[in-house]
């Protein structure tokens, strides 16, 4: 690694941390959206009475996991922007910072929504004659997902990509990488449901390699100043 490099990433106060709980984040995010899709995979034509009663476990095991990787992203969020430093820029870093939180606040309300359609029935369903509003709670959740998250997660990306061009701080395929897939969250927001998996992917990607840097950083042992490899 280069000396250049082993100086970007010795400023890192615990990139293990940020690693980790990126894979972590990765992980249960995908799996809630794994989740979301198995319980729906036609959409909210797939919804009947039967339905939101055989499913209510499973919406329960979401909405266990939702502030899980919620709190996650938002240490993985933190740690990076600490890597910044004093040569933080700004205006991107507040981007950067401000399009995470919201990220995180839209994912809370996408859960909330998802739990409160199954509550209400679970409470108020012999005082419904149809399940219209379960459409609306289901169509609302997507909506959010869809559209509103993922175009926030593009600005995310695109944030956080521009630090790594100005510091060089990753390697131009993974910089080029971001910047093609923040555009497309950005302008084909709810185009594709599928993307709904693409971020974990990157997250995951990126702390692997943040994982890799920092092991090849402290196996040469040539940390600068006075700081230590870390644990």
């Amino acid at each position: 690694m280069s000396e250049k490099k082993k100086s970007i990433f010795s400023r890192l106060l615990s990139p293990r941390a940020a690693a980790i709980n990126g894979i972590l984040f990765s992980l249960l995010f995908a799996s809630i959206m794994i989740i979301n899709h198995y319980l729906l995979p036609g959409g909210s034509v797939s919804i009947t009475r039967d339905w939101v009663q055989s499913n209510a476990g499973t919406a329960s095991l979401v909405l266990g996991l939702a502030p899980f990787a919620g709190i996650t992203f938002l240490w993985f969020t933190a740690v990076n922007r600490d890597w910044l430093g004093d040569q933080e820029d700004r205006f991107y870093s507040t981007v950067f910072f401000g399009s995470g939180v919201l990220f995180v606040g839209l994912f809370f309300v996408w859960a909330a929504a998802f739990g409160a359609t199954f509550r209400t029935y679970d409470l108020y369903a012999d005082r419904f004659s149809n399940i219209d509003f379960l459409y609306f709670g289901i169509e609302f959740k997507d909506e959010i997902i869809q559209n509103f998250a993922r175009g926030v997660l593009g600005v995310y990306m695109l944030s956080i990509c521009s630090h790594w061009s100005r510091r060089k701080a990753m390697p131009r395929w993974l910089i080029l990488t971001t910047q093609i897939t923040g555009l497309g969250f950005v302008f084909m927001t709810g185009s594709i449901r599928e993307t709904r998996f693409i971020f974990p992917a990157w997250v995951f990607l990126v702390s692997v390699y943040i994982l890799i840097l920092n092991y090849c950083n402290t196996q040469d042992g040539k940390i600068e100043g006075n700081q230590t490899p870390i644990n």
